[in-house]
């Protein structure tokens, strides 16, 4: 979604909702999501909020972070399976990973890792000439 036009002092002539910190407003029936957007410089972003959504942060099924996300992206953020999943498939387009960061392991079954960790140790092996000093295989 993208933000409307307001500005921060339109906003502030609204009702505040109670309970968000400033982030939430309501004028007549609709709802305003006021969001702090820009990392180096940052601004105020002022999105509508669909009654909907309001609906499911009131009752608590959606939290403030979730609905932000929603109104930012136009999808609900990532299970904690989809992230594991993405990671995943992250690590097996590459390989390395496994080799680098042990706490991947995690992500794989021991049949999994039994096949995938010969060729990641060979595919860093190809790369990088040897392994790193400090490996160790999962599979000792």
């Amino acid at each position: 979604m993208k933000p409307t036009n307001l500005e921060w002092e339109d906003v502030i002539q609204f009702e505040e909702v109670e309970g968000y910190g400033k982030s939430i407003w309501k004028n007549e029936d609709k709802y305003y999501l006021v969001l702090e957007e820009g990392t180096v410089a940052s601004w105020l972003a002022v999105y509508e909020l669909p009654n909907e959504l309001f609906a499911l942060l009131e009752s608590g099924e959606r939290t403030p972070l979730e609905v932000s996300w929603k109104i930012q992206n136009d999808c609900w953020p990532p299970t904690e399976e989809e992230k594991k999943a993405s990671e995943k498939q992250f690590i097996l387009k590459g390989l390395t990973p496994l080799i680098a960061n042990p706490k991947s392991w995690e992500l794989f079954t021991q049949e999994e890792l039994e096949r995938l960790i010969p060729l990641a140790e060979q595919k860093w092996i190809d790369w990088r000439g040897n392994l790193p000093d400090d490996y160790v295989s999962p599979l000792k």
